[in-house]
């Protein structure tokens, strides 16, 4: 249920009595401990927890949204209490202040506590900033949502009525951070109170617990990233002799996101306890030199003249050295593997891995260039299929050769490769609706998007002449006309979260919290103007 709706139908009543407030949080507290709930929990996960207990304690409907948040607090609790207070914000409502005798000042990160006193900010904003919390008086969710991104803590716990802890519950959600939210005890936006020693009781929590073990993704990308430095490169390839090893060497420094690198070294990590920084680089740089391969092969078979804001290497070398070097890599990717010092057992499945991803890589591929040589439509089951074929084998190497040598069961490993092939397709569908929206320029440069697929699979045979005809002479007039008359790019979006949906309810079968929660998170990333 999205929190807006949910907002507008129940009662955000808190309840007045301390000792009711209490009785609710620790009858909550006992019956999680007791079913020990995994998190993240959707909102509609909440509702259907928050209905077993009224019904279960006989509690007042109109407590609903109170019992809620005490429910996702229960279920996150262990892992906040768990987080380093350095690596956590601390959020007040600026509406806590006593407004005839506040002196504080604002900025953009909102109230400067002037510690006059007078109101009960001060003290707990000293009592968080003594523990190590970045701690602010700020109003809505803005500033958490920044914090998040930039990676910079990894729990939250605010204070605010129950309104904005609706807010903040999508906002932190939608990258599945660690929260807790404690509700004001009166409201009305002026001159309101907190429970002070249910705030002191959440903010003092730490219990040290080796089995909670979150993944820093920061921390992760640039350690990953960290790898594709010449001198780095050069330790772990060798010195490059032959003109064809240098300039593969110059590919594989140029830029790119090195997202395939860091999600082998997430997957590894999440199953190893001490990961092997030799055996680590070797995995990433693997899939890098698969990765930098294909994009060498396509630019080819595209005709594209600049990557990365540069010459392609056909533009500078030509097409015959261009392939070579595409095919050095690919040999390369697969040596580094083969000559590591796995065992046996693990280099074989490595490259088993790898093996069935290039091979889907060329089937997708291949897919898409035929069906612009023979300027046909693909059916929308078609263009599913490519996507699988062509991107979500990139996300399967990725994330199943790190967990593999990692240690991950085989159940593990098929929920992965599931994950894989629904944000694979996910990504390509908000690609081809991200270059719509834009300019078009997607159908208008390369004549390949899912929206004429989605179009061809909702008109009548008879109207698909028209398509056809349309898209066999290029009048993308017709083309956006048709598209806007079928609610193709609304149809496409729906498509779209639906896929997102799907991928979500694959991690739920994750039992790792650590790598659950980081790909959590990066879903939330990828598809954020969709969550």
């Amino acid at each position: 249920m999205d929190p807006k709706i949910f907002q507008s139908i129940f009662s955000l009543d808190v309840p007045a009595e301390k000792a009711k407030r209490a009785h609710i949080r620790a009858t909550v507290e006992t019956y999680f401990t007791k079913i020990q709930v995994i998190p993240p929990v959707s909102h509609e996960g909440l509702f259907e927890y928050a209905s077993y207990l009224i019904e279960n304690e006989k509690w007042e409907e109109r407590y609903r949204a109170f019992v809620m948040v005490c429910c996702g607090n229960a279920i996150w609790r262990p892992v906040v209490g768990a987080i380093p207070f350095n690596r956590r914000i601390f959020l007040l409502p600026q509406c806590l202040r006593n407004t005839a005798y506040c002196k504080a000042q604002k900025d953009e990160l909102g109230l400067l506590c002037g510690e006059c006193g007078n109101c009960s900010i001060s003290g707990l904003l000293r009592e968080a900033e003594n523990l190590g919390y970045v701690a602010l008086v700020t109003e809505g969710t803005t500033i958490t949502t920044r914090l998040i991104e930039s990676g910079k803590v990894d729990a939250v716990i605010g204070v605010g009525c129950m309104e904005v802890l609706q807010k903040m519950f999508a906002s932190v959600s939608k990258y599945s951070i660690p929260g807790i939210g404690i509700p004001l005890t009166s409201c009305g936006c002026v001159d309101t109170t907190a429970d002070s020693e249910w705030i002191k009781q959440e903010i003092y929590n730490f219990r040290e617990d080796h089995s909670i073990r979150l993944l820093n993704l920061n921390y992760l990308k640039n350690k990953s990233s960290s790898i594709f430095g010449e001198e780095q490169l050069i330790r772990i390839l060798g010195v490059p002799k032959s003109k064809t090893e240098q300039i593969a060497l110059k590919s594989l420094l140029s830029g790119g996101q090195r997202l395939r690198p860091f999600l082998t070294a997430l997957a590894y990590e999440a199953f190893v306890s001490e990961p092997d920084p030799a055996i680590l680089n070797i995995l990433a740089l693997s899939v890098e030199c698969f990765h930098k391969a294909s994009l060498i092969h396509d630019d080819i078979e595209d005709n594209d003249d600049m990557r990365y804001g540069v010459e392609t290497l056909h533009t500078q070398y030509g097409v015959p050295v261009a392939i070579n070097v595409g095919d050095y890599l690919i040999g390369e990717g697969y040596r580094i593997i083969s000559e590591s010092s796995l065992p046996a057992d693990l280099i074989r499945e490595g490259i088993k891995i790898v093996a069935r991803g290039h091979r889907s890589l060329t089937i997708g591929q291949g897919a898409e260039l035929i069906s612009i040589s023979s300027n046909e439509i693909l059916s929308l089951q078609e263009m599913l299929e490519l996507f699988e074929n062509k991107t979500s084998a990139a996300f399967k190497v990725s994330l199943l050769l790190g967990a593999t040598i990692g240690g991950a069961s085989n159940e593990i490993l098929e929920v992965l490769s599931r994950f894989s092939k629904l944000v694979g397709i996910g990504y390509q569908i908000k690609d081809d609706l991200s270059d719509y929206q834009g300019k078009k320029g997607d159908i208008a440069i390369r004549k390949f998007s899912i929206l004429l697929s989605m179009l061809r699979e909702n008109m009548t045979k008879d109207q698909e002449q028209i398509l056809i005809n349309a898209y066999r002479s290029d009048d993308f007039t017709i083309l956006y006309d048709l598209i806007d008359q079928y609610n193709i790019p609304d149809l496409t979006r729906d498509l779209l979260v639906g896929t997102i949906n799907e991928s979500k309810a694959c991690l739920d079968r994750i039992s790792n919290l650590g790598l659950k929660l980081a790909l959590y998170e990066i879903l939330g990333k990828i598809f954020k103007e969709y969550l």
